[in-house]
């Protein structure tokens, strides 16, 4: 389990006080993992699964977990679980 500095869900900081918020991030990681695209963190080019762009092209569902699986485990998720639906509209991932 991931602690660090938590997010709104319109992704900015979360604070109470004066003082950000810290808590488990695990689940905050993952989102952040599958949303940027390569290139889009500067201190970490190779990182990032692209979903919004994958999905918009022609895209087979198999290959779509795999990618997404080796992009998580080169974060530190040694096994995750993901759940596709055959549309590809919906996806969760288990961690």
């Amino acid at each position: 389990m991931r602690t660090d500095i938590l997010l709104s869900e319109d992704f900015d900081l979360q604070e109470q006080g004066g003082e950000w918020i810290e808590g488990e991030s695990d689940e905050q990681h993952v989102e952040l993992l599958v949303l940027f695209q390569k290139g889009e963190l500067k201190e970490f080019p190779f990182v990032g699964f692209g979903a919004q762009t994958r999905l918009k092209g022609v895209l087979k569902k198999q290959k779509f977990i795999r990618d997404l699986k080796v992009e998580l485990q080169a974060d530190g998720y040694s096994n995750p679980s993901i759940l596709l639906t055959d549309d590809l509209s919906d996806f969760r991932i288990e961690i």
